[in-house]
């Protein structure tokens, strides 16, 4: 069995007229919420408390080249208490439609037991409809972590509707039951 998890990047900042689109930074909620969500996944799943690991510490953290992406990639490796040589750049992810995810999951090495996708909606919201199995994701917010397992030994095989989903993180949940995990939501701010 292999493990998923795909995290759309933080809340990024839309406040610097004639940046690229690419080079958009985190603002200052995204900064806050990356790792309150890397902070939860590590205790409630990967053993980061006192309770056993559920799952394994991801092999690897793979990430679109764009800075938003990047930056959430870093933080949460940072949480994690990874090395920077387990975070590797896929410019495929770069607003990649659900097709080429798959494509990328697929070319992962079979070594890795669990593996991290950093990217962008809208590819990331229909790669979660499409390879889920009897689950209904209704939306993937910004900074949303989507963990899911695989039934296959071998990356390659992955393929759509088979996936079990595990886990469903948004910051808003994190705030509304963890508030000393996570203060930094505006209830009305709407996640994007």
């Amino acid at each position: 069995m292999k493990y998923l998890t795909i995290v759309r990047h933080a809340k990024s900042s839309w406040g610097q007229p004639g940046l690229a689109d690419h080079d958009r930074p985190l603002n200052e909620r995204g900064k806050k919420a990356a790792p309150a969500v890397a902070t939860f996944m590590h205790r409630t799943y990967f053993g980061g408390g006192d309770s056993p690991p559920l799952l394994p510490l991801p092999d690897r953290l793979v990430t679109s080249t764009a800075l938003r992406a990047l930056s959430t990639a870093q933080i949460m490796r940072e949480v994690f208490a990874m090395p920077v040589e387990k975070l590797r750049l896929e410019s495929r992810l770069y607003l990649a439609e659900a097709g080429t995810i798959l494509d990328v999951m697929r070319s992962f090495e079979e070594s890795w037991h669990h593996a991290m996708i950093f990217g962008h909606n809208p590819g990331l919201h229909e790669f979660a409809d499409h390879i889920l199995a009897r689950a209904n994701i209704p939306k993937v917010p910004t900074c949303t972590a989507v963990i899911m397992a695989l039934p296959h030994e071998f990356w390659g095989l992955a393929d759509w509707n088979e996936a079990q989903l595990i886990g469903y993180i948004t910051p808003k949940s994190l705030e509304r039951r963890f508030p000393e995990l996570y203060a930094g939501i505006s209830r009305d701010d709407e996640d994007d």
